[in-house]
């Protein structure tokens, strides 16, 4: 794409009207970007440089070759600018929110979005962004999310200025303070007040407070959680409005189960900071499988109760249609999927790794869901009465993990290697009792894995061990059925043992990434880190990799005590 032609040819740039409040606002965003750490250090190049002050004027790409930007170039600008989007997002949730605070029903057709001509302030501003209804509605919540900081912040600064007047006058009105009006010692008793001066109400508490140390000479207590955490990676243009909904909404519905589930305010505001941090670098979608994980551990009842649902609501379709092809559609919960989608990615994995691994006479090219159509009738043939052993199965297994104490009670979750939705502990005691599908149970003995040099393929407990650990493909985090257990240390060029903490689970695609670019791949307490090379970041930082990076933390983990 290039947009040269208009400036070469001395067309003026159009700059769009921009009202004074909004050209204040945006500066410091477009300011930040400009002279953000890249700037700082001169790495950023003449072309950079133009298409953030084509931000700024308006004029966009106009004059800028985007197709002859350098990978550097390419990659620097375009997170400058997805930080900027971010942060001018952050913006409109404020002007969002407001906008759905004018339009309450107790405005009636009072309301802003109604003399506008809209039934909604979703409508509304979706009318005015573009957007759909869907956008708006995040953008609204998560605006309102934003005001319980700014608010409550208003609330005790006017709380502490009452306060500090009441202190400053004394409550010097006669009797109250233990005086008579003309200034005079009065009686403590006619006071209201014991020998001792304190004031008590007819409970015997201080009667400055509710009973609770709450009163107006209290300190303002917290009653709900304000997100600062999410304010702040908003505003900063480090979290997309998407992460934030899913974060805010999360911490929300748990809040409104505190009795329930007995928490307290200091246990939300350990787990946002952390989501916060979790959230960088991670898609919406994979932000999402962590808070749904998070979710189902901080709230096991709760789950239970979605998880029928969900097991009620379970089906498989079947029907020719008019060109008479099959058509084969389904919706299943967890537990049953997870035999149904091991068994195919194992099929899927196997025909990936030879396609890239193995000399094939004729070429493998069909596309990943024409791999699958056929691992599924290879699968009915077999279970037909095929004796053939040639399917890929033998290392295939359903893991199940859960932790010793939520066995032992019964409460909290499990989790099945290979999808995100977890299942509650009876459903994980009821899946142990098949044969075929195997329970690690987290913090109890395992058989011995570590075996040297002895053998050269990584063994079946070694594989779910590994699992474990990496959760997949430890560096794009696909499903453990893509995967294949490599040596870090290889086996042959360099001695590696076939240990634990010389394995990696790869998927094909990610071995050969790695091989080809020279990546160094660490195992540091129990976690995968991967370094890139200096072509790809000169400072070479290390990147975490593995379920660390791609799940939740379990419950009572030092990631979450430590937040």
């Amino acid at each position: 794409m290039s947009t040269q032609a208009g400036v070469e040819a001395g067309t003026p740039a159009v700059t769009p009207a921009v009202t004074p409040a909004v050209a204040h606002a945006v500066t410091p965003a477009v300011a930040h970007a400009v002279t953000g750490p890249d700037a700082a250090r001169g790495a950023v190049s003449d072309a950079v440089q133009r298409v953030r002050a084509g931000l700024v004027s308006g004029r966009g790409w106009t004059g800028i070759d985007v197709t002859a930007l350098g990978r550097a170039e390419l990659l620097s600008t375009h997170r400058d600018l997805a930080r900027m989007r971010r942060e001018l997002d952050g913006m409109l949730t404020y002007s969002s929110a407001e906008i759905a605070r004018r339009s309450t029903p107790e405005d009636g057709q009072g309301g802003l979005a109604k003399r506008e001509g809209f039934r909604s302030p979703e409508e509304l501003v979706a009318s005015i962004s573009g957007g759909s209804t869907g956008d708006a509605h995040k953008l609204i919540e998560v605006g309102d999310a934003m005001n319980r900081e700014e608010n409550a912040a208003r609330e005790e600064s006017a709380a502490r200025e009452e306060n500090a007047a009441r202190d400053g006058a004394g409550f010097n009105d006669g009797a109250d303070a233990g005086y008579d009006a003309d200034g005079s010692p009065g009686d403590p008793d006619e006071a209201g007040g014991d020998s001792g001066g304190e004031r008590v109400d007819a409970d015997g508490n201080d009667a400055g407070t509710d009973g609770s140390g709450h009163g107006p000479n209290a300190a303002v207590v917290q009653l709900a959680p304000r997100f600062t955490c999410v304010r702040a990676a908003v505003r900063g243009g480090k979290l997309s409005i998407d992460g934030a909904n899913l974060i805010t909404r999360m911490l929300i519905r748990i809040w409104d189960r505190r009795d329930v589930l007995g928490l307290e305010l200091g246990d939300i505001d350990r787990v946002e900071p952390m989501l916060v941090e979790r959230a960088h670098g991670l898609s919406a979608n994979r932000l999402a499988r962590i808070v749904r994980q998070l979710e189902a551990q901080m709230d096991s009842g709760r789950h239970a109760l979605t998880e029928e649902l969900q097991r009620q609501e379970r089906f498989v379709t079947m029907f020719e249609d008019q060109a008479g092809m099959f058509v084969l559609r389904a919706r299943l919960d967890a537990e049953t999927a997870a035999p149904v989608r091991a068994a195919i990615d194992a099929l899927v994995g196997n025909a990936l790794y030879n396609r890239r691994e193995k000399d094939q006479v004729v070429p493998d090219d069909r596309t990943v869901p024409q791999i699958r159509a056929d691992a599924l009738a290879a699968l009915a043939r077999h279970c037909l009465g095929c004796d053939s052993d040639d399917l890929p199965l033998a290392t295939t297994t359903v893991v199940v993990r859960l932790s010793l104490a939520d066995l032992q009670s019964g409460d909290g979750v499990a989790d099945i290697d290979g999808g995100s939705q977890p299942v509650c502990i009876s459903t994980a005691r009821r899946m142990a009792a098949n044969g075929e599908i195997i329970p690690i149970v987290l913090g109890g003995n395992s058989e011995i894995l570590d075996l040297g040099r002895g053998i050269r393929i990584y063994n079946r407990p070694q594989r779910i061990a590994l699992i474990e650990r990496d959760g997949g493909c430890a560096f794009c985090g696909a499903p453990p059925g893509y995967t294949q257990a490599h040596h870090i240390r290889w086996w042959s060029r360099d001695c590696g043992p076939t240990d634990l903490n010389n394995g990696v689970l790869l998927c094909s695609t990610c071995r050969y990434r790695i091989h080809r670019d020279d990546w160094q791949i660490d195992i540091r307490n129990n976690q995968v880190w991967f370094t890139p090379p200096r072509a790809i970041d000169r400072n070479r930082t290390p990147r975490l990799g593995g379920r660390a990076r791609f799940n939740a933390p379990r419950p009572n983990s030092p990631e979450l005590q430590a937040a």
